[in-house]
């Protein structure tokens, strides 16, 4: 979960703006996405300025959407294990109160 945090703070760190895309249909930003993200590095940085940034920008939303994601999973199977031991440990402890 540590691990997921760093790289969501990372993330933010850049700074874009909650709104960037929001008029951007979804399947053209995970187009944008999937480009930036098989493209090596040094053939986006021959993509004029506004391209590599837009990619890039679109890759970044994204992958702040899908460690959030994760994180709430995490968050919801932790939250269910802890509910799970305690009904455990309850349960145990009215059988051997009987």
């Amino acid at each position: 979960m540590l691990t997921e945090i760093e790289k969501l703070l990372a993330v933010r760190a850049i700074g874009l703006p909650r709104d960037l895309f929001i008029h951007v249909a979804p399947k053209v930003l995970a187009g944008w996405r999937a480009r930036a993200a098989v493209e090596s590095p040094s053939h986006l940085r021959t993509h004029p300025v506004a391209l590599r940034v837009t990619l890039l920008a679109a890759l970044l939303h994204e992958r702040e959407r899908e460690i959030t994601d994760t994180l709430v999973e995490l968050l919801i199977s932790t939250v269910h294990r802890i509910g799970a031991r305690a009904e455990k440990k309850v349960t145990e402890q009215l059988v051997n109160a009987f």
